[in-house]
C-alpha cells in the first residue's frame, strides 16, 4: 500500500475559510446596499407614486442623494442574488420543497433588479435635462409597455413572497435562529397593504422592510462563517 493512501493529507482549510468570509460578506453587503438605496431614493420623499413624481423629486433632490441611491442600488443588483443564493443553500438540506418554491419566487422577483437601476438612472437624467414633457411621456409609455409590465408583476410577486418563503424554509431547517427567520418573513409582507395605505406610510414600510432584510441576513452570514453546513456536507 502506498504511504499516501495510508496516511491521507488533511485538507487545507484556509481556502474554505476565505470562501466563507467572502460569501458571508456578500450576504450582508447585498441587503445593506439595498437599505442605503431605499433610504436615499428620492421618489420615496415625493408626493406620491408615478413617473411625474419620480422625475420631480429627482429634480429637487441633491446630486449626492441621487448618486448615492444609484450606486447603492447598482451594488445591490449584484450582491442581493448572492445573499438569497446563500439562504437557499443553507435551507435546502432540511426543507427542500419550501426552499425550491422560495428560490423560484425570489429569483423571479430580484433578478430583474438591474433593469430598475437603469430605470432610476433614466429618471435622474430626465430631471437633469429639464423634465421635457415629451421625454417624460416617453418614459411613462416605456414603463407601461408589455415587457416592463411583466417585470413589474414578477418583481411585485417575487420580491414579496420569495423572501417570505425562504424565511419559512430557514426556520423549518433550523439553519438560523427564529428571530432571523421571522425578520425575513416579515421584511416584505406588509407591502401587500400598499393599496390602502397613505404614500408616506408606504415609504416607511419599504425602508423598514429592507432593514428587516438586513437583520435577517446577519444570522445567515454567521452560519456561513461557522461553517457548519460546509463542514458536514462538503469538506
Amino acid at each position: 500500500m502506498h504511504w499516501a493512501s495510508k496516511y491521507p493529507e488533511r485538507p487545507n482549510v484556509r481556502p474554505y475559510f476565505s470562501q466563507r468570509l467572502l460569501i458571508a460578506g456578500c450576504t450582508v453587503l447585498g441587503p445593506a446596499a439595498i437599505l442605503i438605496a431605499a433610504a436615499t431614493n428620492p421618489p420615496y420623499y415625493g408626493s406620491g407614486p408615478g413617473i411625474d413624481s419620480a422625475v420631480a423629486t429627482n429634480a429637487s433632490s441633491s446630486d449626492l442623494m441621487d448618486q448615492t441611491h444609484l450606486a447603492a442600488e447598482l451594488v445591490a443588483a449584484y450582491l442581493l442574488p448572492v445573499a438569497f443564493l446563500v439562504m437557499v443553500w443553507l435551507a435546502n438540506r432540511r426543507a427542500p420543497w419550501l426552499t425550491s418554491i422560495g428560490a423560484t419566487l425570489t429569483f423571479l422577483g430580484f433578478l430583474p433588479l438591474p433593469l430598475y437601476v437603469g430605470q432610476d438612472s433614466l429618471f435622474y437624467d430626465l430631471a437633469r435635462w429639464g423634465s421635457d414633457p415629451q421625454l417624460v411621456d416617453l418614459a411613462r409609455r416605456w414603463n407601461a409597455d408589455g415587457v416592463m409590465s411583466f417585470y413589474g408583476v414578477a418583481f411585485g410577486l417575487g420580491s414579496v413572497f420569495g423572501p417570505t418563503v425562504l424565511g419559512l424554509a430557514l426556520w423549518r431547517s433550523a439553519a438560523i435562529p427564529l428571530w432571523g427567520a421571522l425578520a425575513l418573513v416579515c421584511a416584505r409582507l406588509p407591502v401587500l397593504a400598499f393599496a390602502v395605505l397613505p404614500y408616506r406610510v408606504e415609504t416607511f414600510i419599504a425602508i423598514a422592510g429592507t432593514a428587516l432584510l438586513l437583520a435577517g441576513s446577519l444570522p445567515v452570514a454567521l452560519a456561513v462563517l461557522r461553517g457548519r453546513r460546509i463542514d458536514t456536507s462538503l469538506v
